[in-house]
């Protein structure tokens, strides 16, 4: 199953740079009649033309086979294709993209955190498992649940707001993946992750006060009451702890060299079109710039110390991709 999945991938990925690439030729003047001129109710159906948004989804509905494992291939490619469906329609039927999507990803953590609770076997024989009575989570649903996360933040800051809400989760999420990951490259990355996000949105917290101190100068008439600071050296010291029970829980890492499969050559095949796409579509950045660090961080560091480190490479900017073209869709009119 897992080759039906890398040649949906691969579809989905070429399909998506098809697209931009045909885009950016496109005239600047005829860029710019196409955004002034009035916008076409959406058809029903729109949404099954967003390949980033199959992209993102089928990524979840990679859960699929483990639903029938002893079924004939022809029936798990079914429960796929069906699974990916639905959730892509889930994730439309929602106010906006960012909450469809973390919707679906929290659907997808979910699901890991009760399998890996139950004896773990869906992320056995998921597409992307490891087939073996090995119990814990394997290095590539690891991966997809770290990037899962971020997505989660990312839908958690459009609704709430508040970038030290997205911190905990990431700390959560890292102290759950160094216990339950089958190897130590998921706990460390998952925790340099969440360390990043933890500086960046503690960083962004104090700067903001400041500039509410700044802005209440010089008008006594307006009296606001700002935290002095030490709650955020509280949640520092909460969110470092995390981190470092994560790190403990991981163990030391090892970097360790796998052999190079006919699967992980394909992981790497559609890695390499996801990243010519991200490349051509550069200036469209889907994640706020603390999340993004993170997610660059943590698929870094899991790389580095995985058996498969281009594998786990190929698939985070697989998910990216997919994300690029669900938040901006090839039917949009913007600029590329």
């Amino acid at each position: 199953m897992t080759s039906v999945v890398l040649a949906v991938w691969l579809a989905l990925s070429l399909w998506g740079v098809t697209s931009v690439w045909r885009r950016g030729r496109a005239p600047r003047v005829l860029w710019t009649r196409a955004a002034m001129s009035p916008q076409r109710k959406p058809s029903r159906t729109h949404w099954l033309r967003n390949w980033g948004g199959w992209l993102l989804i089928s990524s979840v509905a990679s859960f699929a086979p483990a639903l029938a494992p002893d079924a004939p291939l022809w029936t798990q490619s079914c429960l796929f294709l069906s699974l990916s469906t639905g959730l892509l329609w889930l994730a439309h039927a929602l106010d906006t993209p960012q909450v469809g999507h973390g919707v679906v990803a929290g659907l997808g953590l979910i699901a890991l955190f009760l399998d890996s609770l139950s004896g773990g076997g869906w992320a056995q024989h998921g597409a992307l498992g490891h087939h073996t009575e090995i119990r814990g989570i394997g290095e590539l649903y690891g991966a997809l649940a770290m990037v899962w996360g971020l997505i989660v933040c990312r839908a958690w800051l459009s609704i709430e707001g508040n970038p030290l809400g997205a911190a905990y989760l990431m700390g959560l999420l890292a102290l759950w993946l160094g216990w339950q990951g089958q190897t130590p490259a998921l706990g460390w990355g998952a925790s340099l992750a969440a360390l990043t996000l933890s500086l960046l949105a503690i960083q962004r917290e104090h700067t903001e006060r400041r500039r509410v101190r700044i802005a209440m100068q010089n008008q006594p008439t307006r009296i606001v009451r700002v935290a002095p600071g030490y709650d955020l050296a509280l949640h520092g010291a909460i969110l470092l702890g995390l981190c470092v029970g994560a790190l403990w829980l991981s163990g030391a890492p090892a970097i360790r060299v796998g052999e190079l499969s006919v699967y992980e050559g394909g992981f790497m095949a559609v890695g390499v079109i996801c990243g010519m796409g991200i490349w051509r579509a550069r200036a469209l950045r889907p994640l706020p710039p603390a999340l993004q660090r993170a997610w660059q961080v943590g698929t870094l560091a899991t790389a580095l110390l995985s058996a498969q480190p281009m594998t786990v490479v190929a698939l985070s900017l697989t998910v990216y991709w997919g994300l690029v073209g669900a938040t901006f869709p090839s039917d949009s009119k913007m600029l590329l």
